[in-house]
Protein backbone atom coordinates (compact mmCIF):
# COMPACT_ATOMS: atom_id res chain seq x y z
CA UNK A 1 0.00 0.00 0.00
CA UNK A 2 1.58 3.69 -0.97
CA UNK A 3 2.19 5.34 2.54
CA UNK A 4 1.32 9.13 2.90
CA UNK A 5 4.76 9.47 3.64
CA UNK A 6 5.14 8.76 -0.05
CA UNK A 7 2.37 11.44 -1.16
CA UNK A 8 2.50 14.92 -1.53
CA UNK A 9 -0.98 16.41 -0.34
CA UNK A 10 -2.32 19.92 -0.12
CA UNK A 11 -5.47 20.38 2.13
CA UNK A 12 -7.92 22.96 0.39
CA UNK A 13 -10.69 24.79 2.86
CA UNK A 14 -13.25 27.84 2.78
CA UNK A 15 -12.13 30.03 5.31
CA UNK A 16 -14.68 29.69 8.23
CA UNK A 17 -13.89 27.76 11.18
CA UNK A 18 -16.41 25.26 10.28
CA UNK A 19 -14.40 24.21 7.35
CA UNK A 20 -10.80 24.64 8.54
CA UNK A 21 -10.96 22.76 11.79
CA UNK A 22 -11.62 19.51 10.66
CA UNK A 23 -8.77 20.21 7.32
CA UNK A 24 -6.09 21.21 10.19
CA UNK A 25 -7.25 18.61 12.21
CA UNK A 26 -6.14 16.50 9.35
CA UNK A 27 -3.07 18.70 8.06
CA UNK A 28 -1.51 17.76 11.91
CA UNK A 29 -2.44 14.14 11.31
CA UNK A 30 -0.12 14.29 8.51
CA UNK A 31 2.70 16.02 9.57
CA UNK A 32 2.53 13.36 12.07
CA UNK A 33 3.43 11.04 10.05
CA UNK A 34 5.96 13.22 8.22
CA UNK A 35 3.48 13.53 5.13
CA UNK A 36 4.74 16.03 2.24
CA UNK A 37 1.09 18.05 2.93
CA UNK A 38 0.96 21.82 1.87
CA UNK A 39 -2.46 24.18 2.92
CA UNK A 40 -4.37 26.29 0.77
CA UNK A 41 -7.18 28.86 2.27
CA UNK A 42 -8.79 31.88 1.66
CA UNK A 43 -8.03 35.23 3.98
CA UNK A 44 -10.36 34.31 6.85
CA UNK A 45 -9.02 30.70 7.27
CA UNK A 46 -5.53 31.87 7.19
CA UNK A 47 -6.04 32.78 10.96
CA UNK A 48 -6.66 29.47 11.95
CA UNK A 49 -3.33 27.85 10.24
CA UNK A 50 -0.89 30.94 11.11
CA UNK A 51 1.64 28.05 12.09
CA UNK A 52 1.60 25.83 8.89
CA UNK A 53 4.62 26.70 7.36
CA UNK A 54 3.98 25.64 3.82
CA UNK A 55 0.46 27.45 2.77
CA UNK A 56 -1.52 29.47 0.19
CA UNK A 57 -4.26 32.59 0.88
CA UNK A 58 -5.78 33.51 -1.85
CA UNK A 59 -8.46 36.14 -2.25
CA UNK A 60 -11.73 35.21 -0.41
CA UNK A 61 -14.77 34.81 -3.42
CA UNK A 62 -18.01 35.57 -2.14
CA UNK A 63 -20.13 35.44 -5.55
CA UNK A 64 -22.91 37.94 -6.19
CA UNK A 65 -24.76 38.79 -9.43
CA UNK A 66 -24.60 42.21 -8.55
CA UNK A 67 -20.96 42.26 -8.02
CA UNK A 68 -19.86 40.16 -11.07
CA UNK A 69 -16.78 42.04 -12.32
CA UNK A 70 -15.06 41.92 -8.92
CA UNK A 71 -16.10 37.74 -8.10
CA UNK A 72 -14.75 37.39 -12.09
CA UNK A 73 -11.38 39.31 -10.71
CA UNK A 74 -10.79 37.25 -7.95
CA UNK A 75 -11.94 34.01 -9.26
CA UNK A 76 -9.05 35.26 -12.26
CA UNK A 77 -6.65 35.88 -9.59
CA UNK A 78 -7.14 32.69 -7.68
CA UNK A 79 -6.37 30.36 -10.29
CA UNK A 80 -3.38 31.81 -11.51
CA UNK A 81 -2.13 32.21 -8.31
CA UNK A 82 -3.24 27.66 -7.42
CA UNK A 83 -2.10 27.39 -10.46
CA UNK A 84 1.37 28.49 -10.68
CA UNK A 85 1.49 26.61 -6.58
CA UNK A 86 0.45 23.61 -8.39
CA UNK A 87 3.59 23.50 -10.68
CA UNK A 88 5.75 23.75 -7.60
CA UNK A 89 4.05 21.44 -5.72
CA UNK A 90 2.67 19.07 -8.36
CA UNK A 91 0.43 16.94 -5.25
CA UNK A 92 -0.74 13.81 -5.74
CA UNK A 93 -3.77 14.33 -4.18
CA UNK A 94 -5.88 17.49 -3.20
CA UNK A 95 -8.44 17.37 -0.60
CA UNK A 96 -11.23 19.70 0.19
CA UNK A 97 -13.23 20.40 2.99
CA UNK A 98 -16.15 22.61 1.13
CA UNK A 99 -17.21 26.24 0.81
CA UNK A 100 -17.35 28.13 -2.36
CA UNK A 101 -13.68 28.76 -2.31
CA UNK A 102 -12.60 25.41 -2.70
CA UNK A 103 -14.12 24.90 -6.50
CA UNK A 104 -11.74 26.57 -8.16
CA UNK A 105 -8.44 24.96 -6.48
CA UNK A 106 -9.98 21.63 -7.17
CA UNK A 107 -11.16 21.68 -10.61
CA UNK A 108 -7.52 23.50 -11.24
CA UNK A 109 -6.18 19.99 -9.68
CA UNK A 110 -8.27 18.22 -11.43
CA UNK A 111 -7.32 19.10 -14.53
CA UNK A 112 -3.88 19.03 -13.96
CA UNK A 113 -3.90 15.32 -13.18
CA UNK A 114 -4.16 15.53 -8.92
CA UNK A 115 -6.65 13.13 -7.57
CA UNK A 116 -9.82 14.80 -5.99
CA UNK A 117 -11.47 14.21 -2.47
CA UNK A 118 -14.07 15.76 -1.28
CA UNK A 119 -15.59 16.20 2.50
CA UNK A 120 -19.03 17.15 3.52
CA UNK A 121 -19.27 17.73 7.15
CA UNK A 122 -23.04 18.23 7.22
CA UNK A 123 -26.16 16.33 6.54
CA UNK A 124 -27.46 18.42 3.61
CA UNK A 125 -24.70 18.53 0.97
CA UNK A 126 -22.98 22.12 0.57
CA UNK A 127 -23.25 23.62 -2.77
CA UNK A 128 -19.07 23.78 -3.76
CA UNK A 129 -19.76 20.18 -2.96
CA UNK A 130 -22.74 19.51 -5.00
CA UNK A 131 -20.98 20.77 -7.65
CA UNK A 132 -17.82 18.95 -7.49
CA UNK A 133 -18.82 15.92 -6.55
CA UNK A 134 -19.03 14.74 -10.36
CA UNK A 135 -15.08 15.14 -10.50
CA UNK A 136 -14.42 13.95 -7.33
CA UNK A 137 -12.59 10.78 -6.92
CA UNK A 138 -13.58 9.86 -3.64
CA UNK A 139 -16.46 11.66 -1.29
CA UNK A 140 -16.13 11.57 2.24
CA UNK A 141 -18.96 12.65 4.65
CA UNK A 142 -19.99 12.96 8.23
CA UNK A 143 -23.07 11.67 7.58
CA UNK A 144 -25.29 9.55 4.87
CA UNK A 145 -25.46 11.38 2.39
CA UNK A 146 -26.83 8.65 -0.57
CA UNK A 147 -24.51 6.62 -3.04
CA UNK A 148 -21.33 7.24 -3.49
CA UNK A 149 -20.15 8.50 -0.45
CA UNK A 150 -18.33 7.06 2.29
CA UNK A 151 -19.66 7.91 5.92
CA UNK A 152 -16.76 8.63 7.95
CA UNK A 153 -16.32 10.98 11.38
CA UNK A 154 -14.76 14.29 10.99
CA UNK A 155 -11.13 14.67 11.49
CA UNK A 156 -10.96 16.31 14.85
CA UNK A 157 -7.87 18.43 16.92
CA UNK A 158 -6.72 16.33 19.03
CA UNK A 159 -7.23 17.94 22.06
CA UNK A 160 -10.82 17.18 21.87
CA UNK A 161 -9.61 13.36 22.02
CA UNK A 162 -8.25 13.50 25.38
CA UNK A 163 -9.86 10.93 27.59
CA UNK A 164 -11.40 12.56 30.29
CA UNK A 165 -14.93 10.58 31.87
CA UNK A 166 -17.70 12.56 32.29
CA UNK A 167 -19.01 13.73 35.75
CA UNK A 168 -22.19 15.73 36.38
CA UNK A 169 -21.61 16.80 40.65
CA UNK A 170 -23.12 19.36 42.64
CA UNK A 171 -22.84 21.98 40.13
CA UNK A 172 -23.57 22.05 36.44
CA UNK A 173 -21.05 24.31 34.56
CA UNK A 174 -22.47 25.02 31.49
CA UNK A 175 -20.16 26.21 28.32
CA UNK A 176 -22.11 28.71 25.89
CA UNK A 177 -20.24 29.11 22.76
CA UNK A 178 -21.66 30.66 19.94
CA UNK A 179 -19.39 32.10 17.41
CA UNK A 180 -20.01 34.94 15.54
CA UNK A 181 -23.49 33.41 14.61
CA UNK A 182 -24.42 33.04 17.82
CA UNK A 183 -22.66 35.42 20.42
CA UNK A 184 -24.70 38.15 20.13
CA UNK A 185 -28.34 36.03 19.82
CA UNK A 186 -26.83 34.16 23.13
CA UNK A 187 -26.11 37.35 24.93
CA UNK A 188 -29.65 37.86 24.82
CA UNK A 189 -31.77 34.34 24.77
CA UNK A 190 -29.30 32.92 28.01
CA UNK A 191 -29.63 35.26 30.61
CA UNK A 192 -33.34 35.41 30.06
CA UNK A 193 -33.57 31.65 30.13
CA UNK A 194 -31.54 31.78 33.37
CA UNK A 195 -33.90 34.14 34.88
CA UNK A 196 -36.82 31.91 34.49
CA UNK A 197 -34.72 29.59 37.09
CA UNK A 198 -35.81 29.42 41.02
CA UNK A 199 -33.06 30.53 43.68
CA UNK A 200 -31.82 27.34 44.63
CA UNK A 201 -31.80 26.13 40.78
CA UNK A 202 -29.08 29.36 39.94
CA UNK A 203 -27.28 28.31 42.82
CA UNK A 204 -26.60 25.04 41.37
CA UNK A 205 -25.01 26.86 37.85
CA UNK A 206 -22.12 27.99 36.70
CA UNK A 207 -21.55 29.62 33.13
CA UNK A 208 -18.55 30.37 30.84
CA UNK A 209 -20.13 32.14 27.95
CA UNK A 210 -18.64 33.82 24.91
CA UNK A 211 -20.16 36.96 24.41
CA UNK A 212 -20.20 39.37 21.53
CA UNK A 213 -18.26 42.21 21.89
CA UNK A 214 -19.82 45.24 23.70
CA UNK A 215 -21.88 42.84 25.96
CA UNK A 216 -19.62 41.06 28.47
CA UNK A 217 -19.72 43.87 31.14
CA UNK A 218 -23.33 44.28 31.15
CA UNK A 219 -23.74 40.35 31.12
CA UNK A 220 -21.51 39.83 33.62
CA UNK A 221 -23.95 42.26 36.04
CA UNK A 222 -27.05 40.60 34.66
CA UNK A 223 -25.66 37.08 35.81
CA UNK A 224 -24.24 38.95 39.34
CA UNK A 225 -27.74 40.15 39.95
CA UNK A 226 -29.25 36.38 39.07
CA UNK A 227 -26.57 35.30 41.91
CA UNK A 228 -24.95 33.05 39.01
CA UNK A 229 -21.10 32.32 38.96
CA UNK A 230 -20.37 33.18 35.67
CA UNK A 231 -16.76 33.69 33.58
CA UNK A 232 -17.46 36.12 30.30
CA UNK A 233 -15.43 35.86 27.36
CA UNK A 234 -15.39 37.98 23.82
CA UNK A 235 -13.75 34.92 22.88
CA UNK A 236 -12.90 31.23 24.07
CA UNK A 237 -9.22 29.85 22.98
CA UNK A 238 -9.08 27.09 24.81
CA UNK A 239 -12.33 25.30 24.32
CA UNK A 240 -11.69 21.64 24.27
CA UNK A 241 -9.95 22.39 28.17
CA UNK A 242 -13.29 23.89 29.21
CA UNK A 243 -15.54 21.59 27.21
CA UNK A 244 -14.03 18.58 28.90
CA UNK A 245 -14.58 20.19 32.39
CA UNK A 246 -18.01 21.46 31.53
CA UNK A 247 -21.13 19.38 31.78
CA UNK A 248 -23.55 20.67 29.29
CA UNK A 249 -22.51 23.13 26.27
CA UNK A 250 -25.07 25.33 24.49
CA UNK A 251 -24.01 25.83 21.46
CA UNK A 252 -24.96 26.30 17.76
CA UNK A 253 -25.02 22.99 15.26
CA UNK A 254 -22.38 23.61 12.73
CA UNK A 255 -20.64 20.30 11.87
CA UNK A 256 -17.21 20.87 13.48
CA UNK A 257 -18.69 21.81 16.85
CA UNK A 258 -20.71 18.39 16.34
CA UNK A 259 -18.10 16.60 16.02
CA UNK A 260 -16.45 18.10 19.08
CA UNK A 261 -19.29 17.32 21.29
CA UNK A 262 -19.30 13.64 19.71
CA UNK A 263 -15.35 13.59 20.53
CA UNK A 264 -15.81 14.82 24.33
CA UNK A 265 -19.02 13.01 25.46
CA UNK A 266 -20.78 16.40 26.27
CA UNK A 267 -24.30 16.53 26.00
CA UNK A 268 -25.96 19.85 24.55
CA UNK A 269 -28.44 22.46 23.93
CA UNK A 270 -28.66 22.88 20.41
CA UNK A 271 -30.04 25.89 18.63
CA UNK A 272 -29.46 25.81 15.20
CA UNK A 273 -28.23 29.00 12.80
CA UNK A 274 -31.78 29.79 11.69
CA UNK A 275 -30.09 31.27 8.48
CA UNK A 276 -27.70 28.49 7.59
CA UNK A 277 -27.96 27.29 4.04
CA UNK A 278 -30.83 24.67 3.36
CA UNK A 279 -31.08 25.26 7.33
CA UNK A 280 -28.64 22.52 7.19
CA UNK A 281 -27.80 23.37 11.17
CA UNK A 282 -31.69 22.13 12.20
CA UNK A 283 -30.96 18.85 10.23
CA UNK A 284 -27.55 18.74 12.19
CA UNK A 285 -29.07 18.95 15.23
CA UNK A 286 -31.85 16.48 14.75
CA UNK A 287 -29.82 13.69 14.08
CA UNK A 288 -28.26 14.11 17.44
CA UNK A 289 -31.67 15.19 19.28
CA UNK A 290 -32.92 11.09 17.59
CA UNK A 291 -29.74 9.83 19.26
CA UNK A 292 -30.90 10.97 22.71
CA UNK A 293 -27.76 13.22 22.80
CA UNK A 294 -28.95 16.61 22.45
CA UNK A 295 -32.08 18.95 23.16
CA UNK A 296 -33.06 21.09 19.98
CA UNK A 297 -34.59 24.24 20.07
CA UNK A 298 -35.41 26.71 17.10
CA UNK A 299 -34.50 30.16 17.62
CA UNK A 300 -37.80 31.99 17.33
CA UNK A 301 -40.24 33.86 19.39
CA UNK A 302 -40.26 32.02 22.81
CA UNK A 303 -37.13 30.32 23.05
CA UNK A 304 -35.89 31.54 26.02
CA UNK A 305 -39.01 30.16 27.80
CA UNK A 306 -38.19 26.44 25.96
CA UNK A 307 -34.95 26.65 27.22
CA UNK A 308 -35.45 27.45 30.73
CA UNK A 309 -38.08 24.55 30.72
CA UNK A 310 -35.37 22.18 29.81
CA UNK A 311 -32.73 23.39 31.96
CA UNK A 312 -35.35 23.20 34.63
CA UNK A 313 -36.26 19.59 33.45
CA UNK A 314 -32.17 18.73 34.04
CA UNK A 315 -31.31 20.65 37.30
CA UNK A 316 -34.21 18.44 38.48
CA UNK A 317 -32.63 15.56 36.97
CA UNK A 318 -28.85 15.16 36.39
CA UNK A 319 -29.40 11.61 34.87
CA UNK A 320 -30.86 13.20 32.01
CA UNK A 321 -26.90 14.81 31.36
CA UNK A 322 -25.49 11.21 32.19
CA UNK A 323 -27.93 9.49 29.75
CA UNK A 324 -27.31 12.25 26.72
CA UNK A 325 -23.27 12.18 27.67
CA UNK A 326 -23.90 8.11 26.77
CA UNK A 327 -25.54 8.42 23.67
CA UNK A 328 -22.97 11.67 22.32
CA UNK A 329 -19.85 9.88 23.20
CA UNK A 330 -18.29 8.43 19.50
CA UNK A 331 -15.41 6.40 20.52
CA UNK A 332 -13.97 6.45 17.08
CA UNK A 333 -13.49 10.08 16.99
CA UNK A 334 -9.67 9.54 18.46
CA UNK A 335 -9.28 7.89 15.10
CA UNK A 336 -11.50 9.99 12.74
CA UNK A 337 -7.84 11.45 11.50
CA UNK A 338 -6.02 7.88 11.14
CA UNK A 339 -9.36 6.89 8.93
CA UNK A 340 -9.15 9.76 6.74
CA UNK A 341 -5.94 8.91 6.08
CA UNK A 342 -6.46 5.34 5.19
CA UNK A 343 -8.77 6.28 2.75
CA UNK A 344 -6.20 9.00 1.05
CA UNK A 345 -3.94 6.21 1.02
CA UNK A 346 -5.80 3.53 -0.62
CA UNK A 347 -7.21 5.73 -3.52
CA UNK A 348 -3.30 5.99 -4.90
CA UNK A 349 -3.39 2.01 -5.17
Amino acid sequence: MVSCENLKIVICSGGTGGHMFPAYALFQALQKKRSDVAMVTDVRGSIYCGSVSEKIVLSTIRFSYKNILKVGYYSLLALSKFYKFWFHKRPDIVIGFGGVFTVIPLLVARVLGSKIIIYEQNSILGKANGFLERFADLKLSSFRLGEGWLEIPAPVRSEFTKNIPYECEKIVKILVIGGSQGAASFSKIIPEAMALLNKKERKSIEIIQQASYGAVDQLEQIYKDLGIKSTLKSFVHDVATIMLDSQLIICRSGASTLSELAATGRPAILIPYPNATDNHQLHNALYYKNKKAAWVLEEKEGIANELGKVLRQILQDRELLKIASFHMINGSMDRAADNFIKQIELIKN
